[in-house]
């Protein structure tokens, strides 16, 4: 008889910490775990948490670690602060080294339902069958209760696990993905910035040992300017294959691809979070998870937060590839985002009923406003018209990128903000070592992101702004998902177009590309598209449009290399609120 069926629930459990190891039965890799014992009184029973780090991270070892992310940022993130509060709170939680990573063996898949998505469900049968006192798991009809927490690479394994896996009965993902495709290459235009950022992330902690799709798609975006092609087919089918979209949808849009009629929706309810300056899983996959997953019949909460991934120099953070929002309003009260968390999952697993109502969506505008609505809005009633022109690559990106009053412009930022990282250092290094994580715990993150990114943004990248909207009151926000119907002409048999919401602001020497967002346009033609959701706060005489480049360092190696103009018209819709209403 296994340790877990000698327990006796009349006895109190003891809080502890221990590792241990489970094998996939598929193929006998070993999957490294850090188990959190809850101190429960005699007949106490726990649910049982799985928690999931980011991609290139690893699994918390106790429940006082900080994790290697949370290390690099300065910082808690709130999924990984939930978990060892949960610890603490009353349930069992499971921290695991996804296959590939830290201790765990095998190489990353990127969340292949078929591999990682087996090796989650072997670490719950492992809980149920094996693990010490697993007869102190708590049930519902008989039924186990479990739940997940985890960012990014953390949150798909949620998706993945609870698709495959019916035990779950209540997750919450934070930034991730609902489509790899439109993750890494919207439009097939791949974003290499991304590509190779999160190659240079999982190479540490994985032993160089990923998945191959990872180095073709970059390949293949490296080389987009040559071939005029982004991702190739089989690349395609294998990021859809490892996404909650192949789960959701009975047939595809690319025809080219094979659907994955065999797969239903997971059942299960779920806090999704997701932040609106997100660059590598925005805000429209939080939107289309929880869409999906509410058709399906669960219970979803969606809440818009500010930031997200982010690229060093490209964006002004206080982090190092993840930030996020710590503080929540819900209701009247202000909470921590970790609290607001777990206290979803007790409401879910537990059966605690909320102190407030957990809002549909919940939407953090800045640190003044925060407020609850039913759905975000899609712009259909402020529409419109716009005509422009952009330089789409080769020898006119060129001039326009390097011309003399750019490189002048870069000049004066780098030794501008040169002083500011010298007096950063100064600062930290002048200070007692134990306070200097109260001092400047993201001191690191302030130096990578030195240069004023909207200027980057402007003098690099040669974007061209088309007013649309002069605001003429305030008390006005951006708050939703940008249309656009648009027409591109010219630049060759495959240009290439980015298109984001721009803000002219009075006085100001730069336009602001709202929330860094951007979406890219393969190829002329015509079409209809939902752009990168925004939420941010409009002031009397800001004018708002579309800003269209041809180039921007997000994409890095994937624009036109035929050198030229891209022509576009078309209409733009804005999703413009009163905040007063």
């Amino acid at each position: 008889m296994s340790q877990s069926r000698q327990s006796n629930d009349r006895s109190a459990l003891t809080a502890r910490d221990y590792h241990a190891s489970v094998v996939n039965p598929d193929d006998g890799v070993e999957i490294a775990i850090t188990v959190m014992q809850p101190a429960l009184p005699p007949g106490g029973h726990a649910p049982l948490i799985l928690h999931g780090h980011g991609f290139g991270g690893t699994r918390l070892t106790d429940r006082q670690q900080t994790s290697i992310y949370e290390s690099l940022s300065g910082g808690p993130l709130p999924s990984s602060e939930a978990a060892r509060r949960a610890a603490n709170a009353g349930y069992f939680v499971i921290s695991f080294d996804q296959r590939g990573f830290g201790e765990s063996g095998g190489h990353v898949h990127i969340m292949d339902p078929d591999i990682e998505g087996r090796d989650i469900s072997a670490i719950l049968d492992w809980a149920e069958h094996e693990m010490s006192h697993a007869d102190r798991l708590a049930r519902r009809d008989g039924q186990l209760l479990a739940g997940a927490l985890g960012l990014s690479y953390g949150g798909g394994f949620q998706f993945i696990g609870a698709a495959v896996d019916p035990r779950f009965t209540a997750i919450v993902p934070t930034a991730t993905w609902h489509d790899l495709r439109y993750s890494l290459a919207p439009d097939n235009v791949v974003k290499t910035a991304w590509a190779t950022g999160l190659v240079a992330l999982g190479l540490p902690t994985s032993g160089v040992d990923l998945d191959p799709i990872m180095y073709h798609a970059l390949l293949q975006g490296l080389a987009s300017p040559l071939t005029g092609r982004g991702i190739s087919t089989r690349v395609a089918q294998r990021l859809y294959d490892h996404s909650p979209a192949s789960y959701f949808e009975t047939t595809d849009r690319d025809e080219a691809l094979d659907p994955r009629a065999e797969r239903k929706p997971p059942q299960v309810d779920a806090l999704i979070i997701q932040g609106v300056g997100d660059t590598l899983f925005n805000l429209n996959e939080g939107l289309a998870n929880a869409h999906a997953l509410r058709a399906a019949g669960n219970d979803v909460h969606l809440v818009v937060m500010r930031h997200g991934h982010s690229l060093p120099f490209l964006e002004d953070i206080d982090r190092i590839a993840y930030e996020t929002d710590a503080h929540l309003d819900w209701g009247d009260q202000r909470v921590e985002t970790a609290a607001l968390e777990l206290a979803y999952l007790d409401w879910k697993l537990k059966g605690k009923t909320p102190a407030e109502p957990f809002p549909k969506t919940l939407v953090v505008l800045d640190d003044d406003t925060q407020f609850a609505m039913d759905e975000l809005p899609i712009a259909d009633d402020r529409v419109f018209d716009f005509e422009g022109q952009a330089a789409t690559g080769g020898l006119d990106l060129l001039k326009s990128v390097f011309r003399e009053d750019t490189l002048g412009g870069l000049w004066h930022l780098v030794t501008e903000t040169a002083s500011q990282a010298s007096d950063l250092v100064k600062r930290w290094l002048s200070s007692e070592p134990d306070a200097r994580d109260d001092r400047d715990t993201a001191l690191l993150a302030k130096l990578v992101n030195a240069l004023p990114a909207n200027q980057v943004d402007e003098l690099a990248s040669g974007g061209v702004f088309l007013p649309a909207e002069t605001i003429t009151e305030d008390g006005l926000a951006l708050v939703g998902l940008p249309t656009v119907d648009i027409e591109v002409r010219g630049g060759g048999p495959s240009p290439v177009a980015f298109v984001g919401i721009g803000i002219k602001r009075p006085g100001a020497a730069t336009t602001l590309l709202v929330n860094k967002q951007l979406r890219p346009i393969r190829g002329a033609g015509r079409r209809t598209l939902e752009l990168n959701g925004v939420t941010t706060r409009l002031y009397k005489h800001d004018t708002v449009g579309l800003l269209i480049y041809g180039y921007h360092p997000q994409f890095l190696a994937s624009f036109s290399a035929i050198p030229g103009h891209v022509d576009v018209s078309g209409r733009l819709g804005l999703p413009i609120i009163d905040l007063h209403d």
